[in-house]
């Protein structure tokens, strides 16, 4: 075989091996789809009034909600459900119950020396504020991101006291703790640091397709936002968080990682355990969606 031919033919050999070996590589990775995202995507400094669907002037103050949009089936999802936060109702339901709760478990938990409520973050024992913008937040203790739920559990479990993430009691404590925030707004920093490399995680899980109806979050709050879904009008995820932990008309208190369960539950997805890293950065990722946004506990939902 002539030089020219014999290098010919050793450069092809070599490209062919290479495109095998980047194919073989290709082929060891997951295959991904993603739900679209907003247009314009989401910024690197997120604030609830960039919400995607324009609706947020309708529910920036949900003491003057426009009545008519309330009651309409086709407008209500523009209110963003901000008609069931407080005071929507001043009448007892199961949130105002799981706040008295959690009222008594803190205390036991607190002693004399506040030391439950320092564990959460507290200097003071003063609980107020923890909810707006101490969660959620890098733990250096415990080497990670953490929400409220999370520490719950954890300061509980170093009393020998069991308040598993996503039980009844520990969103009671959760609401509890919350409400000492109500009409705080919410601020949390994703601009640098862990929160940013979560807030990135969370953004692309949220917009993730899994399960066996291929579906994201962002498929209901992103590219359905405004159809109805099982009899609920699907609304914008901006300053959604305010108002979690939640009391659930079918009778149910349910935390945001409970819910984020349902949610895949629903979508055909196999839920993760609450306080996982995915749910984490979720959580992180619509928090700092709430920037700004009031606290407003105990809510109700459908």
């Amino acid at each position: 075989m002539p030089t020219t031919t014999k290098t010919l033919f050793a450069a092809a050999l070599a490209s062919l091996l290479t495109v095998g070996l980047c194919a073989s590589a290709l082929a060891d990775q997951p295959h991904r789809q993603y739900a679209p995202k907003p247009e314009g995507g989401y910024s690197s400094n997120p604030h609830v009034s960039q919400d995607h669907t324009k609706t947020y002037p309708n529910w920036t103050n949900r003491a003057n909600l426009d009545p008519e949009r309330v009651m309409s089936e086709k407008l209500q999802w523009t209110t963003n459900w901000k008609f069931m936060d407080p005071p929507f109702d001043d009448s007892l339901h199961g949130g105002h119950l799981a706040m008295d709760r959690g009222a008594e478990l803190l205390a036991e938990l607190n002693g004399s020396d506040n030391r439950f409520a320092r564990c959460l973050g507290s200097r003071d024992g003063n609980l107020k504020g923890l909810r707006a913008n101490h969660y959620p937040h890098f733990n250096q203790e415990l080497g990670k991101v953490v929400n409220l739920e999370m520490m719950i559990e954890h300061c509980a479990a170093r009393q020998g006291v069991t308040l598993q993430h996503g039980s009844y009691d520990n969103s009671a404590v959760s609401v509890y703790v919350a409400s000492h925030s109500n009409g705080m707004p919410i601020r949390i920093d994703v601009t640098q640091g862990e929160l940013k490399a979560a807030y990135d995680r969370g953004q692309e899980r949220f917009h993730l397709r899994t399960g066996r109806m291929n579906m994201a979050c962002g498929t209901c709050h992103v590219t359905l936002v405004g159809e109805r879904l099982r009899g609920q009008a699907l609304t914008t995820h901006y300053g959604d968080v305010a108002h979690w932990p939640t009391y659930r008309t079918k009778d149910e208190l349910q935390s945001l990682h409970v819910r984020f369960t349902e949610c895949n539950r629903n979508g055909g997805t196999q839920p993760l355990k609450p306080g996982s890293q995915p749910y984490v950065d979720i959580e992180v990722f619509l928090t700092a969606l709430s920037n700004d946004y009031p606290v407003a506990v105990p809510s109700a939902r459908d």
